[in-house]
């Protein structure tokens, strides 16, 4: 079921059993956030994707939640991992977010949400926020950084062999899709939408095997020449 927001816990700072300030700034882009039709957009993304979740099922990451700390990573440039990390440690990114005393989201259920704001409502919360910048005199507006769900990680590497099998893959699946539109009744039809992504797989491990057999005896060869001019 959706959730708009958590109760709001006004001595939640109070109970923290140490001192700090927060910094003017996470206060004052916390009064720019605490707008209605900032979530009230993010909740008709989040209804757009489950419409049963507005009366039914069990309770889910409040959109305020959502809403806060995709700001918040985006922000500070964290991957999903150490936004779960920082919210799980610090008062003050709870205090920020409005998760307060309840259990921190998943760094996975925390990308899920994140993915499910359209890039047009991104663009009208892009804008709104800078609207209330310039009322509130924060801003001028007149330059905007922005950044993507990008994260770094690593690929495999693109051998010609790999690429041909990848595009194999995609071809085999056009055909199912056009096989389910065309129904062909014949065996010689069928045989023409059959999908030879595995046997293409198959040829791309072999070839990598035989590459690496070959670059072996190359290794050994080059090997004994050197200890014979030795």
């Amino acid at each position: 079921m959706l959730i708009i927001a958590y109760p709001r816990d006004e001595q939640f700072l109070a109970r923290v059993p140490f001192q700090f300030a927060l910094d003017p700034e996470l206060v004052e882009m916390d009064q720019l956030l605490d707008d209605r039709k900032l979530v009230l957009r993010v909740t008709h993304d989040l209804l757009l994707s489950a419409p049963q979740a507005g009366w039914n099922g069990r309770p889910s990451t409040p959109v305020e939640v959502t809403l806060r700390c995709s700001v918040l990573r985006h922000l500070m440039g964290w991957s999903y991992e150490t936004l779960h990390d920082e919210l799980v440690g610090s008062a003050k990114w709870r205090w920020f977010c409005r998760t307060y005393d309840h259990s921190v989201p998943n760094h996975s259920t925390l990308r899920d949400r994140e993915e499910l704001v359209r890039p047009t409502s991104l663009h009208t919360l892009n804008n709104r926020v800078i609207g209330l910048g310039q009322e509130r005199q924060v801003t001028h507006g007149r330059k905007l950084r922005t950044d993507g769900t990008v994260i770094e990680t690593n690929i495999q590497y693109p051998t010609d062999s790999r690429l041909l099998a990848d595009s194999a893959r995609v071809l085999g699946r056009l055909c199912a899709e056009a096989r389910e539109v065309l129904h062909p009744q014949s065996s010689a039809d069928k045989q023409l939408f059959r999908n030879r992504s595995r046997r293409a797989r198959q040829l791309a491990r072999q070839i990598a095997q035989r590459l690496r057999g070959t670059k072996g005896k190359k290794r050994l060869k080059l090997k004994r020449k050197n200890r014979i001019a030795s």
